[in-house]
């Protein structure tokens, strides 16, 4: 017990000085981070002094503007957010099953997979648990790996990375396959399909092409396939979302590779063809949780409704 309590009088941080640390990090001063602490900034510039002290390191660096990050700084506000993420996940999932708290379930969807793969997802679980709140946000893959590290997120729902944090699981994966798809006045290859090879590649040379952003997960896939397929994968214009390529092809823009799900979801039918093509492109979405022994019954409720496989 005695070593025990020496530890506790000499280790170098704790819990209130990581918060008070991820704090200034993530408002970039001592000024906003004191006010949402609730105390002086003198108490949180005590706190850091004396965390950088103990620790041997500069944490931050100070200016009369701003306060930025060390390398060290770097490196601790990655353990600061797993940390707090972690007590305050705990905290809550305590609350929901020992001191009656609404249960939540918070899911991150990449931009990348689109609108139209909500509903599968989120509305059988909705209508089996309407008393469960949710709360979901729409972003950027690597980021939405990083909200699960650090406690934001309890689901991420993505493109399959090429690599996992060992930390992190796959609950579920299911197959988005691509469709490539052009206006209703467009002009099709000549003759029925399927078409002799010279002549699609032909056509396909004379489109003019809108992809998904090379700089999503999915994007890069997608260029890779077509330009192992030898289909022109150089596009006039690149975005972020699915829904807004599907409206620009009805447009007459261009041609574009779309998720076939999304296509379903798309109300203008009509100004839309679909061309039929020898192969198709094919993703693999997962839904992703941190690795633990068991999860939270609403959250694996959630996975299991899922209604695509």
């Amino acid at each position: 017990m005695r070593m025990r309590h020496e530890y506790l009088s000499t280790r170098p941080v704790d819990l209130y000085s990581m918060h008070l640390f991820e704090l200034v990090a993530t408002q970039g001063g001592f000024t906003r981070a004191a006010e949402l602490a609730g105390i002086s900034q003198s108490a949180v510039t005590r706190q850091i002094q004396g965390m950088e002290h103990r620790l041997g390191v500069t944490l931050l660096e100070r200016t009369t503007r701003r306060v930025t990050l060390t390398e060290a700084g770097y490196a601790l506000l990655a353990e600061a957010r797993q940390l707090n993420g972690a007590l305050e996940t705990g905290l809550r999932r305590f609350r929901e099953e020992h001191v009656d708290a609404a249960k939540t379930v918070r899911v991150g969807f990449s931009r990348s997979v689109g609108l139209a793969s909500l509903p599968g997802i989120l509305l059988p679980f909705h209508r089996n648990s309407p008393e469960v709140r949710m709360q979901v946000s729409h972003e950027a893959g690597s980021g939405l790996l990083t909200a699960l590290l650090d406690h934001r997120l309890d689901i991420a729902i993505l493109t399959a990375p090429e690599k996992i944090n060992a930390a992190l699981q796959v609950q579920h994966s299911f197959a988005d396959e691509f469709e490539l798809i052009v206006g209703a006045q467009a002009t099709l290859p000549p003759g029925p399909p399927p078409w002799p090879a010279a002549t699609l590649q032909a056509w396909l040379d004379r489109q003019t092409w809108m992809h998904l952003s090379q700089q999503s997960h999915t994007g890069q896939k997608l260029a890779g396939w077509l330009k192992e397929q030898h289909y022109p994968h150089t596009p006039a214009m690149e975005l972020d979302n699915f829904e807004i390529l599907i409206q620009l092809v009805a447009m007459g823009l261009g041609a574009s590779w779309v998720p076939r799900r999304a296509l379903a979801a798309y109300p203008r039918k009509k100004a839309l063809q679909r061309v039929p093509l020898p192969r198709r492109f094919e993703r693999q979405i997962v839904m992703v949780t941190r690795r633990t022994h068991t999860l939270p019954k609403h959250i694996q409720d959630l996975i299991e409704g899922v209604l695509f496989s």
